[in-house]
């Protein structure tokens, strides 16, 4: 299920385009749907990701820990550098804290070879710069 108001994954899409949906959904504050942003970031997931993370209440729990928290909680998320290779992606995300803090994310995208969302870009991991190396 896609999160309404926001792209389903797509081929039409490109990677920059994915990213954008994704910090979009995820600084979106509604407080009818407070937990819209990981819908988001599970709808952009790819198979291999969901697989070794789980279903969305699984993504919850991942986005929520202490590690992922910060891009839940941004005031602001902003893509610093994107690089794009092929049919793979990366970029440098921070995100900014209410209360001045930041954080460094690198997220990495590629288009999927096959399955029924074959040609989407698609998240393939999340990392939190210095903490998840």
């Amino acid at each position: 299920m896609d999160p309404p108001g926001y792209p389903a994954p797509s081929p039409e899409l490109d990677p920059e385009a994915v990213l954008a949906a994704v910090i979009a959904g995820l600084t979106a504050r509604d407080r009818r749907q407070p937990e819209h942003g990981v819908a988001v970031v599970f709808a952009f997931a790819s198979d291999r990701m969901r697989q070794g993370i789980g279903g969305l209440a699984a993504f919850h729990r991942a986005l929520g820990s202490s590690r992922f928290a910060p891009l839940q909680s941004a005031a602001r998320l902003e893509s610093a550098e994107f690089l794009r290779r092929g049919d793979s992606a990366r970029a440098t995300v921070h995100a900014s804290g209410p209360d001045g803090s930041r954080a460094g994310f690198t997220v990495a995208l590629a288009r999927a070879p096959h399955g029924e969302r074959r040609g989407c870009w698609l998240l393939s991991g999340i990392a939190r710069e210095n903490a998840d190396l």
